[in-house]
């Protein structure tokens, strides 16, 4: 069940990938029904698809992927633009585009092309693209609108930006949604606290005060940086796991294992096997752990003049 929100949104909704969990190996699906959960729950794929979906990204249209990664946004753009169009994937990891090239050139994409490039300064020209997208890239290094004011430049007019990001709305409680809520006050101090002298390396330790902590705030910040006809949408994701522990080997595979790489081994499998224990509580009558987890989605256009 969607957990109550202090503030409003533009709209709300619960989405599950087609209402089945989904597994990053080898794209395999099993349903709920099955009563077995993912090895390892797929996270980035339906916010990508989704994200696109929202985007409105069409047929023939010229796009840039922001921090391309392994292509959840990459390809389902691919889709939306067919061979008429093209979608360029930039990405700091040689690695990861590598790969992703690999993976486009297997499936016979000619309209997709990738680059190592860094994705804060996208090397193009102006009024280049139709669209750029960001699939849980630029809000990591967003922290008002001039970060993101070299979108709106590569964008030709009434062109669309669109991009995904953890929720920061404050649940009734005041708590951060995208943490479970049963292990909320237990993991948020090693996310946001220094340790032994250093900060964590974060841009959002203080979850109540950036530039996602509303819809509102979101809005300002896409219009401070020349945006308009904004929209934002937060939708829960819902992560299905069989125990507490795989949902914790779950944030040990994205940007939360940095919370265990700060701690000792033993500090780790304390925490870890305590979160665990909390989660497994949870346990429907089908043996499965849902966990809704809120992403917001936003999109807007430059000016058409």
């Amino acid at each position: 069940m969607p957990r109550a929100r202090a503030a409003s949104v533009v709209a709300r909704s619960m989405t599950s990938a087609g209402e089945k969990p989904m597994c990053s190996k080898n794209s395999r699906l099993e349903t709920k029904s099955s009563n077995t959960a993912c090895a390892t729950p797929e996270f980035f794929g339906p916010i990508g698809r989704r994200l696109v979906e929202f985007s409105g990204i069409g047929a023939g249209e010229s796009v840039l992927d922001v921090g391309c990664g392994r292509g959840a946004v990459l390809f389902p753009v691919a889709e939306s633009v067919g061979q008429s169009g093209e979608v360029l994937g930039i990405d700091l990891s040689e690695e990861m585009v590598k790969y992703t090239a690999g993976d486009a050139r297997d499936r016979g994409l000619r309209q997709v092309r990738t680059a190592v490039m860094n994705g804060q300064a996208p090397d193009y020209p102006a009024g280049r693209f139709d669209a750029v997208i960001g699939g849980f890239s630029v809000f990591i290094w967003t922290h008002g609108s001039t970060e993101l004011k070299p979108y709106r430049t590569l964008l030709r007019p009434g062109g669309r930006f669109a991009a995904s990001a953890p929720s920061f709305f404050p649940t009734a409680t005041g708590k951060w949604g995208f943490l479970p809520e049963d292990v909320h006050d237990l993991l948020l101090p090693h996310m946001t606290e220094p340790k032994n002298g250093a900060a964590y390396d974060c841009p959002f330790t203080n979850i109540h005060n950036n530039w996602l902590v509303t819809p509102e705030a979101v809005g300002a910040t896409l219009t401070g940086a020349g945006f308009v006809a904004v929209e934002v949408r937060e939708e829960d994701l819902l992560i299905t796991v069989d125990s507490g522990a795989q949902w914790v080997e779950w944030t040990r595979s994205h940007g939360m294992r940095r919370l265990w790489d700060r701690l000792s081994e033993q500090e780790g499998k304390e925490l870890a096997d305590e979160v665990a224990r909390r989660l497994d509580a949870l346990r429907g009558a089908d043996g499965i752990i849902t966990l809704p987890t809120p992403i917001v989605y936003m999109r807007s256009r430059t000016p058409q003049d």
